[in-house]
Formats: C-alpha cells, structure tokens, sequence
C-alpha cells in the first residue's frame, strides 16, 4: 500500500509539472506576436518603456509596444505568430501596437518609410495605422509606404481592404492603389508605381 501511494505521489508531481509546462508553452506562444526574423545592415528597436534604441537581433521576440527602425540602405523581415511576413524597407520606422480586440493580430503602425507584407499560406487579417489613416486587410499580400509628413500609399496586391480617417473612407480591392494627403480622405490612384521592395 506504502508503495502504491509514493508511486501515486509521483505520478501526480509529474503530472502537474508536465501542465504546467504546458500552460507555460501555451501563454509563450500566446506572447509571441511578432519576431524579428532577419536584419540587413543597421536595424535598432526600443522595447515599451524604455527610452535608448539599441541593436535589434536576429529571431529576437518583439512584444507589443516595441519600436524598430531601420537605417540608410538596411532592411529588417519580420515574423508574425500565423507565419505571414513583414518586410521592413530603409528609413523606416514602425510600432508593434497591441490587437484592437483579443485573438487578433497586433496593429502595425507604420510612422514612416515603407513596408511590404505577404502570407504564403492563406489569406490574413492585419490591421494597420499611419499618421494619416488606419484599415484593416484580409489579404495575402500588400505594400504600404508613409511619407515624413505622413502621406500615406497603400498598393493592395491580393486582398481587400477599408481605408479610412475622418475625412473620409474608401475601399479597394486586389489590384488597386490609394493615396491618402495629410487633412484629405483617402482616394484611389493609378495602380502604376512599381515596388520598392525586394522579392
């Protein structure tokens, strides 16, 4: 009987650790939103509450918010949690903002620069904020470019997409191009402007 219960006991002491290993995997996994998958060159982030940029490094986790940017000629991939890619031109600085509800992705809020964004597995949601609009993508693939005094051009690849500020709003579809000036609603262009990133 001595026997049957030590052995008992420790089943039971494997048992809760094996959980809680488990929970502990589990709520990484949850906290993993984004990782800096490759820098190229100069790329520095600033961590939420803290003050001095620092060099970023390569599969380093990037909590929401975090801020990266990038130097002259240097470029940084980025990785979200579903395995869609975001792809981070030079001169560019962005935020890593927390999910505007619960189980979403986390909000990119692109400063300045440019960047490119792509999912090879299967269309994802990903919402997305300038200094002169916001919106929300379903889509597979998109660039997004921000001027220094906040002009905003949006090329929607594959997708669909609301863009909008408190100007006004406009909608498009895989295929078509939106400007947005500072003080103006967003309109439609000419899908004509090649990409600045490399594929």
């Amino acid at each position: 009987a001595w026997c049957f219960c030590a052995l008992a006991s420790v089943m039971g002491l494997l048992l809760m650790g094996g959980a809680a290993q488990a929970a502990e995997s589990a709520t990484n996994v949850q906290n993993v939103e984004c990782v800096l998958l490759s820098i190229e060159r100069k790329v520095e982030v600033i961590s939420k509450g803290t003050t001095q940029w620092r060099p970023g490094r390569p599969n380093e986790v990037l909590p929401t918010g975090s801020r990266l940017r990038t130097g002259l000629r240097s470029r940084a991939t980025l990785r979200w949690s579903d395995l869609s890619v975001v792809r981070v031109n030079e001169l560019t600085t962005i935020e890593i903002e927390a999910p505007g509800q619960p189980g979403q992705k986390p909000t990119l809020d692109l400063k300045s620069g440019a960047s490119y964004f792509f999912s090879r597995e299967r269309p994802a949601d990903i919402e997305f904020r300038t200094p002169v609009a916001s919106g929300a993508i379903r889509g597979t693939e998109f660039h997004l470019a921000v001027d220094e005094n906040g002009r905003t051009e949006l090329t929607l690849l594959n997708g669909e997409v609301s863009l909008q500020n408190a100007q006004g709003e406009v909608a498009l579809r895989s295929g078509e191009q939106a400007l947005v000036e500072p003080g103006q609603a967003p309109r439609k262009t000419a899908f004509i402007s090649a990409l600045s990133m490399p594929t």
